[in-house]
């Protein structure tokens, strides 16, 4: 094993986690609290679940998991639950065509709603620890520390 991945057996009650080098993705709707003064809810969910739509359609495009929305954000894994030699490339790749996807939807947001949407996100890449990380009902599946 070269230490970058693999098994990491938890001492006591804490759930099995596994080590893995990890390119991880968070991207988010930039302005999105004055959006939500502007449009009426229903406006803006729509917004959203296009925006979480792209998102999900490139992720799995270039064979990233996505880990979860909170919210305008979504967290996105490159490397688990299954690695590639490339992963930081696929992470950046997909930051940049959620970006230019987002373009054309902000066009119809302008003509639709009035408003422009515009998207950022950040990119990094490192070894991480991923499993089952908090207890009972607040249990957070394929959590990531490092």
């Amino acid at each position: 094993m070269d230490g970058t991945t693999g098994p990491v057996v938890d001492q006591g009650s804490a759930p099995l986690a596994e080590r893995r080098h990890l390119t991880v993705l968070f991207s988010d709707l930039a302005g999105s609290t004055p959006l939500s003064e502007q449009l009426d809810p229903e406006d803006l969910r729509e917004i959203l679940r296009d925006y979480q739509t792209v998102c999900t359609s490139v992720v799995k495009r270039y064979e990233g998991y996505v880990a979860k929305f909170m919210g305008d954000g979504v967290l996105a894994y490159f490397g688990y639950p299954q690695a590639h030699e490339d992963d930081a490339r696929r992470g950046v790749s997909a930051g940049i065509a959620i970006v230019e996807a987002m373009r054309n939807y902000s066009e119809k947001y302008q003509k639709r709603f009035g408003v422009m949407t515009d998207v950022r996100g950040g990119v990094h890449t490192g070894i991480v620890v991923v499993g089952d990380m908090g207890g009972g009902s607040e249990l957070e599946s394929d959590a990531i520390v490092g």
